[in-house]
């Protein structure tokens, strides 16, 4: 993947580089204990961007932040059953990956690789296809699809 130059700035500046590929086995082990089923395309995310906090100034001066860890997302007490709801709004089995937003809104991956986020319980996004779409949305900052939540009128 060759990302835009903003993108790979963010990402190098916060611990990134190219081949990263660090031990996810515990992540493994607390997402699967606490009800979900690791993807794929989950493994590969964490493996290659987990456990670092992205930042970066927007253009009117304000820190943006985003990250890959889902114990920090699920704490303690949280499960995959608290997050059923968004797999029923958006169709697909969902692995919670992180937050985006200065810890403002949550993160999750489909098993299809999709990338999407939900805000106060109630506004649901798609950051994008895959992880290389979501990345060039959370850096640049591009806008991201809200989605229609099936439970509002």
């Amino acid at each position: 993947m060759v990302f835009l130059e903003q993108t790979l700035k963010v990402l190098t500046q916060s611990g990134w580089f190219i081949g990263r590929e660090i031990d996810i086995s515990e992540t493994n082990k607390m997402l699967k204990t606490r009800g979900f089923d690791v993807f794929p395309c989950v493994e590969q995310l964490l493996r290659e961007f987990g456990e670092l906090e992205y930042s970066y100034l927007k253009l009117d001066g304000k820190v943006e932040s985003f990250h890959f860890k889902p114990k920090l997302v699920l704490g303690d007490i949280m499960e995959r059953e608290d997050y059923s709801e968004f797999e029923y709004w958006f169709n697909e089995p969902l692995v919670v990956i992180g937050e985006a937003y200065r810890r403002n809104m949550n993160m999750f991956m489909s098993e299809s690789g999709k990338v999407y986020g939900e805000y106060g319980g109630y506004q649901l996004f798609k950051f994008g296809e895959n992880i290389y779409e979501a990345l060039e949305a959370l850096c640049q900052p591009k806008p991201i699809e809200e989605i229609k939540n099936p439970s509002l009128p």
